[in-house]
């Protein structure tokens, strides 16, 4: 990925969105202000970048540029002689962003517009102690950026699906293993005594980090793609192969000083407001 110098022909929320991955892949962690600040164009004059308008002289000059009409006037003669013909760089394109295998991607939590987040230096008092799983902000930030995995292009209802965070960690569950009965006990549970869920690093192919997506989206047009209302859900291996939810709730965990708004799963009967998952692209 490269990342391009800000120059006000998009929105800057989404130049911001590109800025945060790019920091995510390449791991800068520190004076990412400053480094915003370098890559933004200082000739930009912000009361006169208005959106369609920006959009459009950007599109027409990589047009021109495409066409080899470099000369500023033969620009201008173009553009007025043929300006019936380029109504249409005025039209939002309407598409559908789907989903592919190895996307970056962010969850947010319908109910309450926070994103699914986990920090390296952040780990359960209980449980399984390992690094936690909870709500972030109610802006997509490098800690709730998630590359999603599945075995074809493009994936579809009941794909089985990995979410992995930096450093070869993955969403999932943990369980206690019995050395002298040779065999899972029981999985690890939450502050609330539902089953936690935490990041971890686990195997790719290892069932305690595959997620299932399911969805009642009336948008839903046959393969996953960003801003689908989904839900996610992992098979309990030690309780006859039941399913869980992913949900969060009104549950709070203490870490320390700080407070956090648990995520964990669920087997109490049909997912309901609090286990719907709002799938955005980010790269």
């Amino acid at each position: 990925m490269i990342l391009q110098v800000y120059v006000g022909n998009i929105h800057p929320d989404e130049w911001l969105k590109q800025f945060n991955t790019y920091c995510f892949l390449k791991e800068i962690t520190e004076d990412n202000i400053k480094f915003a600040k370098m890559m933004i164009d200082s000739t930009i004059n912000s009361e006169k970048v208005g959106g369609d308008t920006a959009k459009f002289i950007d599109t027409f000059r990589k047009l021109c540029r495409d066409s080899e009409i470099v000369d500023l006037d033969e620009q201008k003669q173009f553009l007025l002689k043929n300006f019936h013909l380029f109504n249409n760089l005025l039209i939002e394109p309407t598409f559908n962003i789907f989903i592919k295998n190895g996307s970056i991607i962010a969850l947010r939590h319908v109910a309450t517009g926070k994103y699914l987040s986990t920090n390296e230096n952040l780990r359960y008092e209980t449980g399984s102690k390992s690094q936690m799983v909870f709500l972030g902000d109610t802006e997509p930030l490098r800690i709730s950026f998630w590359k999603i995995k599945f075995d074809k292009d493009y994936a579809t209802i009941d794909t089985f699906m990995t979410l992995q965070q930096r450093f070869d960690k993955f969403l999932g569950l943990r369980y206690n293993y019995s050395n002298y009965y040779k065999r899972r006990e029981n999985y690890h549970k939450s502050p609330s005594q539902n089953t936690e869920v935490s990041c971890n690093v686990i195997k790719e192919n290892d069932n305690n980090n595959k997620w299932r997506f399911d969805t009642n989206d009336l948008n839903y047009q046959g393969c996953l793609k960003s801003n689908d209302i989904i839900t996610l859900s992992i098979m309990n291996e030690i309780v006859n192969d039941r399913y869980e939810f992913l949900r969060s709730h009104d549950f709070q965990v203490n870490i320390g000083k700080e407070v956090f708004k648990e995520v964990a799963c669920h087997n109490k009967g049909i997912p309901g407001v609090n286990d719907n998952w709002c799938i955005e692209l980010i790269e």
